[in-house]
């Protein structure tokens, strides 16, 4: 006990130290701004809108996982329901430090969700997370107090995983209706948004859930193993879904002799490649979907925490370089002044802000195990 005791308070001063490095880097970039940042006026979304576009896809993978158990009544989940919602609005939470930070200034979200732009999806993105939020902290409240079926604490249920659904086609429809960014147009970017905030969510729970129960020790794992090899089934045909996603988009990046593409070409291995295949693809998608696909990995826990390591890895990395390599080539009037290719690599800032929604996560996933009951179900 006074081991686990002792691993606890080091946890929370680990993170305590990473929360005062974020409000030092949230009060000078609220201070100074945005050229903190390694942006330009070609390279303007970096890596704190990328965590963003990570966690905020998590979060509704997470919702709609709770939603097995919570709308689609499959009961013998519902011992993981109430540890999902909360982990859904824990990740959604560092979500919005992100990209709080990532604008520069709280009143740019206010100013954001308060004047709205009905023909704008970041305008919709916004408003959906944020009604997301506010239903995920309701429902998890009523669920908390005891009122997992009443009519009220059903409808929150639906409105969290229809809002969880949509979520992610609206991150995508951000970038797909981008007409000047050829890398970013089309229809396949919100579909490919939604398999790949599935499969991090799963990723998440089953990392998150075998860590706990093997750092806290309370035997539960051994109990609910059929449950959790359940879990790894459906990460597993997820898995399959964004494995065949990327490989459409391998290949049509691959045919394609557009201007742009090829000089997307030019950033797309931005994390190196192996026989033209992304790094983070090979070993943070392909490399864990094959392992999953091997009986003793799925059933066991150290499987289970590798695989969803890697694909969690690997799934920030392919946001990122999605992210930057439409950026990369310069359009319009600053075509004229930027060379064809522009680089970036993240300020010690942007790092501060990754560590600091990271750190906020954590916590609230720390003190919710400790003090809500997370594991509770329904009488």
């Amino acid at each position: 006990m006074s081991e686990k005791k002792g691993l606890y308070s080091t946890w929370l001063i680990v993170l305590g130290i990473a929360i005062l490095l974020g409000l030092y880097a949230a009060i000078r970039l609220f201070a100074q701004g945005h050229y903190l940042f390694n942006t330009n006026d070609v390279i303007i979304w970096s890596l704190p809108l990328g965590v963003y576009i990570f966690l905020a896809l998590t979060s509704s993978g997470l919702t709609l996982l709770a939603g097995i158990p919570l709308v689609l009544k499959v009961t013998r989940f519902e011992p993981f329901a109430k540890r999902l919602v909360f982990l859904a609005l824990a990740t959604l939470m560092g979500g919005f430090v992100a990209i709080g930070l990532e604008l520069g200034s709280v009143v740019h979200m206010y100013w954001i969700l308060f004047s709205p732009n009905f023909s704008s999806p970041i305008w919709w993105m916004g408003f959906i997370y944020s009604v997301e939020l506010v239903v995920l902290i309701v429902k998890f409240w009523k669920m908390h107090t005891g009122d997992w079926h009443s009519g009220f604490s059903r409808a929150l249920g639906v409105i969290s995983f229809v809002l969880a659904l949509i979520a992610p086609l609206m991150i995508g429809s951000v970038f797909g209706i981008t007409e000047s960014r050829v890398t970013y147009f089309g229809p396949m970017m919100s579909v490919y948004s939604l398999a790949l905030g599935l499969l991090s969510g799963v990723a998440l729970f089953l990392l998150y859930s075998m860590i706990f129960h093997r750092v806290t020790g309370d035997g539960a794992v051994e109990s609910q193993t059929p449950l959790y090899n359940e879990f790894t089934s459906i990460f597993r045909y997820i898995a399959a879904i964004a494995v065949i996603f990327t490989i459409v988009k391998f290949a049509i990046e691959v045919a394609t002799v557009v201007p742009e593409f090829l000089v997307y070409h030019k950033f797309e291995h931005a994390f190196g490649a192996w026989q033209g295949f992304h790094i983070e693809v090979i070993f943070g998608l392909f490399l864990p979907f094959i392992l999953l696909l091997i009986p003793a990995v799925q059933k066991s826990a150290n499987g289970k925490i590798v695989t969803s390591a890697l694909i969690l890895v690997g799934t920030l990395m392919m946001h990122m370089e999605i992210l930057l390599a439409g950026q990369s080539h310069p359009v319009g009037p600053k075509a004229e002044q930027y060379p064809a290719f522009i680089s970036y690599f993240p300020s010690i800032w942007e790092w501060l802000v990754f560590v600091f929604a990271l750190a906020v996560m954590l916590l609230l996933y720390t003190l919710g195990e400790r003090y809500l009951k997370l594991a509770q179900a329904p009488e």
